[in-house]
């Protein structure tokens, strides 16, 4: 079962216990915004480079046929350069683990 914290906190998960995935990431000057998901929900976060991470708004995966539909939704949000296809595992969501991700979508990008 995932262990969920709260801001300023790691929010950590390992991919045995809990899959979870980067789907969309964004980098800004102060940090990062996108989008996790694991086996309920999709998350909608925002993590700043001084370590403060803020769920902007948790989706059930049950309100949607899939999750094209969700990149649909979030697409109003996010430019469609921001998500990954496939989604990236991560180990936890920390801010070394978004350049990861971050850095992998650069060189997807180039």
């Amino acid at each position: 079962m995932c262990r969920r914290v709260e801001p300023k906190v790691a929010y950590h998960a390992t991919l045995k216990e809990c899959p979870m995935h980067i789907m969309a990431l964004r980098a800004y000057t102060g940090g990062y915004r996108g989008c996790t998901v694991d086996e309920d929900e999709y998350l909608f976060f925002q993590f700043t480079r001084n370590g403060r991470f803020r769920r902007l708004k948790a989706y059930s995966k049950n309100d949607f046929e899939d999750e094209l539909h969700f990149i649909a939704l979030m697409l109003k949000f996010m430019s469609p350069g921001s998500f990954l296809r496939p989604a990236v595992a991560i180990d936890a969501l920390t801010l070394a683990e978004l350049d990861r991700v971050q850095a992998l979508l650069s060189a997807r990008t180039k």
